[in-house]
């Protein structure tokens, strides 16, 4: 398949530029029986391009979303059994706030100049209602042109990569949004809906794949977007830190050990936790049990220091084990 074959065939050979802004977006990462539901920081082809489909019933068209900036916010809710009528237990759910992206659509139809989407998860919360802005309108002979910044970038030693997810098809990936080339790709799956109530998980790229593409695509420095989220050291960072400690690949917490720290700290905060901890190092006499507490009270100072929410904080202890094993 020729690259933008199918922009050009199907599509006028145009692609419309959006910005869009929202206050507050929960783009739906989740792990099956966790309190803590974090949300995506990229703005995948099956969340924007499900809801264009859904606003304008234009089932042929194709969207990716590419986000420039957000802060980190939280927001418990509990959710309701519908049989019962009983709340379940509380959940934890990462929110992207102040939300700035580019929306890039590929659209059979002439757009409007100004759309109202819902996007993500909660709308029922008053979460994801996103204003989207035409800004311009792009022809494929600026995307190509555009293609030699990737290029530039790999002869300068640096790494093109991929900013949002894209499902893994050809007529899709460089049919209509000019992937030239996938030297590294990073697989994952998205949902495909094939009815409103059934579908499947199409294979994707996902995003960091390097890859030779126009600069829409791209990630304009690596990473930027997550700098400019200040709050984003609450969470990823000091997962990252507390990974790299040294320390903990010569100790063994068990589930007994952690949990017991984590209800403490979840139900009485950080004043009541320490004195337990301290109070365990004074009793003990094993000088591997005081470098074990020892370890955990400089976690738990670490944690309490990024002021992020107790339940967050009593997970991320809970999974100490696992978080130790990240980076080895």
């Amino acid at each position: 398949m020729k690259l933008f074959e199918i922009l050009e065939k199907a599509y006028k050979g145009v692609l419309y530029e959006y910005l869009l802004e929202s206050p507050v977006m929960i783009l739906g990462e989740r792990f099956k029986g966790g309190v803590f539901r974090p949300s995506s920081k990229v703005l995948r082809y099956s969340q924007i391009t499900g809801a264009l489909r859904a606003k304008l019933g234009i089932q042929n068209i194709h969207a990716v979303g590419i986000i420039e900036r957000f802060n980190i916010d939280f927001f418990i809710y509990s959710p309701q059994d519908k049989v019962t009528g009983r709340n379940k237990i509380p959940l934890v759910a990462e929110a992207l706030t102040d939300v700035r992206a580019r929306v890039y659509i590929a659209s059979p139809t002439d757009l409007p100049e100004k759309l109202i989407l819902r996007i993500g998860a909660l709308a029922t919360k008053g979460s994801g209602e996103s204003c989207l802005k035409l800004m311009r309108i792009i022809e494929i002979r600026e995307l190509k042109k555009s293609i030699g910044e990737a290029n530039e970038i790999l002869k300068r030693g640096g790494l093109p990569k991929l900013a949002t997810r894209l499902p893994f098809r050809k007529e899709i990936y460089s049919g209509v949004f000019g992937i030239s080339k996938i030297i590294k790709p990073i697989y994952c799956y998205m949902f495909h809906p094939t009815s409103p109530v059934s579908g499947y998980y199409e294979l994707s790229l996902r995003e960091g794949s390097i890859i030779i593409a126009p600069s829409i695509l791209i990630y304009k420095q690596p990473r930027e977007i997550f700098h400019e989220g200040l709050n984003m050291s609450g969470i990823d960072s000091i997962v990252e830190k507390i990974a790299r400690d040294r320390r903990l690949r010569n100790v063994r917490f068990t589930s007994r050990e952690l949990n017991e720290i984590a209800e403490i700290y979840e139900k009485y905060g950080f004043t009541l936790t320490e004195i337990h901890l301290r109070r365990k190092m004074e009793r003990t006499r094993n000088n591997q049990k005081r470098y074990k507490l020892q370890i955990l009270l400089d976690i738990l100072l670490l944690i309490n220091s990024s002021y992020i929410p107790q339940q967050i904080g009593s997970y991320i202890i809970k999974n100490l084990d696992i978080i130790a094993k990240m980076r080895r």
